[in-house]
């Protein structure tokens, strides 16, 4: 084999370098094209659903307005505003002795703690979805409140229309925490009411529904 002149194995190593140098990026270079967008901070997303989703204050048990009374604060469905999916999220803060779903005087379900057992953290939507329209009231005994204290609060499912636009929402968002971010954060004051439909979703981050809490008026 014929031996390379040093001038001209000089000259083949700096065209070999030159074309490294313009097709291969760096290690740094290839990581930041090839990141995954980074979600906006949680917090912010939370102060601004917050600032437009309005009071949301807990309720007395038992009617008392005494000293000792006991406070629920209900956060899925969120209170005073139309049921927005067919099958949300039960969701108070704080131990429960007793939760039931009802309409007009019939009972369709309950759970009850045990005596050492609290009731606490989401409860997957127990009976067949709700109708458009379908009007329920929930009832909410905190742990220490007396066997007929509680906290009443009466729902009416969101129109047929809604409830098909926000499940429709829910399965492109699926169960990806940045989906969810990204759509909340884009929503103004006056889609409130979405927010808070898609919030009492089953796929909806506990996280975000967590960091709702509820406020003292």
């Amino acid at each position: 084999m014929t031996e390379l002149s040093p001038i001209l194995m000089r000259a083949i190593a700096t065209a070999v370098a030159i074309s490294c140098a313009i097709s291969m990026p760096s290690f740094a270079e290839w990581q930041n094209k090839n990141e995954k967008p980074k979600s906006p901070p949680a917090a912010s997303l939370i102060q601004k659903l917050r600032s437009f989703l309005g009071l949301n204050p807990p309720v007395a048990v038992g009617g008392s307005r005494s000293d000792n009374e006991k406070m629920v604060c209900l956060v899925s469905p969120w209170p005073g505003t139309p049921i927005g999916v067919s099958t949300p999220v039960l969701m108070a803060l704080g131990p429960l002795n007793e939760i039931r779903i009802e309409k007009g005087d019939q009972v369709l379900w309950q759970q009850r703690a045990s005596s050492t057992k609290a009731i606490e953290g989401a409860i997957l939507w127990p009976i067949k979805p709700l109708e458009p329209g379908e009007k329920i009231t929930l009832r909410v005994r905190p742990r220490g409140a007396s066997g007929g204290d509680f906290a009443s609060f009466n729902f009416q499912a969101a129109d047929a229309k809604v409830l098909e636009e926000n499940q429709e929402q829910v399965q492109k968002m699926r169960d990806d925490p940045d989906n969810w971010i990204k759509f909340l954060s884009q929503l103004t004051p006056q889609q409130a009411p979405i927010a808070l439909g898609l919030l009492s979703s089953p796929q909806a981050p506990t996280s975000l529904r967590q960091s709702l809490q509820c406020n003292v008026p």
